[in-house]
């Protein structure tokens, strides 16, 4: 078991090493990611978020999104998938139900479970029917992210016979789940995020965590921070893929680019333009790197609070989580397309396929519409107003 920050983040490297050598090939390939969510299974990684008292690794919020960096560099994808595990395993703590969760994580550390999520807002709801003291579950979620791959998935389902939203965990080898594997899209390619099918699925009551209402008048802060969790791992996500672009273009420039005839060097590590874009992107990736720590650690002291955090506390974590996002957002699309200034037509070729940052970068960067969050900002610099809590705020 891993107990310490220093044990996983050698675990995430030695994964991120494996990962990078086929990099390219897999993502070509586009292959529902099962082979390497056993690599980080068995490397361990997956219960690092759980309590050390219910046989976790006890590490925090921060220990974690560091640890899962080096892989977000190496593959975005993965990252994405392993970072959506911890979030989707940690939103069952923001429901009533402390021992079912408990059990929930304990079990995790036990059985070293993968989660996915089944919570795309935009979809229609699922519907939860009486049956005994649990419910069936029935519908169709889209962008489900690692759902396929998944022994647990979180979701939220409508009570037909009350209409009460319900906070749910479904066992994802259950009866009526199904996989169509449709993720079919030019980035995050192996990211599993294609649908989810539950047809008159079975939902114990030990696996009904209490009502689920992010809006609204059952909304409480505490229980609404998985949107913002989501939200801020977006942006790690967004400069992992940065640095994972300036590492790749830097590795073959060093290696491979040639200097311009015209330049008057032999080399193009001496190419004055070379050096100074590779520059501009270290510095624009590094301060976007540091606006998501910032509210990273806001995020952490927000976790903490518990049910005791307030409005105010939950709207000034909103605004630092929307301006790391509106900032990472426009840095990766920069970073990843500028990156091939330092390698030149040569490195276009699909055998290196450098050209997956940015069809990464463009793809995970769509998930809702960064204008919103600019807006969002400008009225709290302009009124004081918090955003809205919703389902991406």
């Amino acid at each position: 078991m891993i107990r310490t920050e220093e044990e996983a983040l050698a675990a995430a490297q030695s994964i991120a090493g494996r990962l990078a050598s086929d990099a390219a090939a897999r993502d070509q390939a586009n292959q529902n990611p099962v082979a390497e969510v056993a690599l980080i299974r068995e490397a361990g990684l997956l219960p690092i978020l759980v309590p050390a008292e219910l046989g976790g690794g006890g590490l925090d919020w921060a220990a974690v999104l560091r640890v899962v960096r080096p892989i977000l560099r190496a593959d975005a994808s993965i990252g994405h998938l392993l970072a959506y595990h911890y979030v989707n395993s940690w939103r069952t703590v923001l429901n009533p139900e402390t021992e079912r969760v408990h059990a929930l994580w304990a079990d995790t550390a036990r059985h070293q479970w993968f989660w996915g999520g089944a919570g795309n807002p935009r979809d229609e709801g699922l519907v939860l029917t009486r049956d005994g003291d649990g419910f069936r579950v029935s519908g169709r979620k889209f962008f489900a992210t690692g759902s396929s791959v998944a022994d647990r998935i979180t979701a939220s389902g409508i009570r037909e016979d009350t209409g009460e939203r319900l906070a749910i965990v479904v066992d994802a080898h259950a009866e009526g789940v199904t996989h169509p594997l449709d993720w079919q899209n030019m980035g995050q390619r192996l990211s599993a995020s294609g649908s989810v099918v539950f047809e008159n699925t079975p939902v114990p009551i030990e696996h009904v965590l209490g009502s689920s209402d992010q809006e609204g008048a059952g909304y409480r802060p505490f229980a609404s921070l998985s949107i913002l969790f989501f939200q801020l791992l977006l942006s790690h996500i967004h400069v992992g893929i940065a640095e994972g672009a300036v590492e790749a273009a830097a590795g073959y420039a060093r290696s491979s680019t040639k200097p311009w005839p015209t330049s008057g060097v032999d080399t193009a590590l001496k190419d004055p333009y070379i050096l100074g874009t590779l520059g501009e992107l270290i510095a624009a990736t590094r301060a976007s790197d540091a606006l998501v720590w910032r509210a990273t650690e806001r995020a952490v002291a927000a976790a903490d609070r518990g049910w005791d955090l307030t409005d105010e506390e939950r709207g000034e974590l909103a605004i630092e989580i929307t301006a790391a996002k509106v900032d990472s957002t426009r840095t990766v699309l920069d970073v990843t397309s500028r990156a091939f200034e330092l390698t030149g037509a040569r490195a276009t070729t699909t055998s290196h396929g450098f050209d997956r940052f940015w069809r990464n970068a463009r793809t995970i960067t769509l998930h809702d519409p960064v204008v919103y969050k600019s807006k969002e900002l400008g009225e709290w610099a302009l009124t004081g107003a918090y955003p809205t809590p919703s389902r991406y705020s």
